[in-house]
């Protein structure tokens, strides 16, 4: 009688070394101006990762350059009138993260 032997063979995730950074997707849509964050490698691929800000000047420095794209995001839809529905006031008390 012979056994047939049964090799497990796992493959195990290695992490992958990618060096770029952190970036946030901008897009507007006809319900409003969407945010995704993601990463941009160095060699083009862009990844959907979350955001790391390593220092919180690094982080707050970000959430400003943020603000000023959707600002633009916001200024453009309002000339061609991508957006129905959406207020396109200026931000409120209430927008404010404290």
């Amino acid at each position: 009688m012979s056994e047939d032997k049964k090799i497990d063979t796992q493959l195990e995730a290695l992490p992958e070394q990618i060096q770029g950074r952190s970036i946030f997707i901008v897009e507007t849509t006809p319900s409003g101006v969407q945010v995704k964050t993601g990463f941009l490698a160095e060699d083009g691929r862009v990844l959907e990762l979350p955001a790391i800000f390593p220092t919180q000047e690094y982080a707050l420095s970000q959430i400003d350059e943020l603000r000023k794209i959707v600002i633009q995001h916001f200024a453009q839809a309002q000339q061609a009138s991508a957006l129905h529905g959406v207020s396109l006031e200026g931000p409120s008390p209430d927008d404010t993260i404290q």
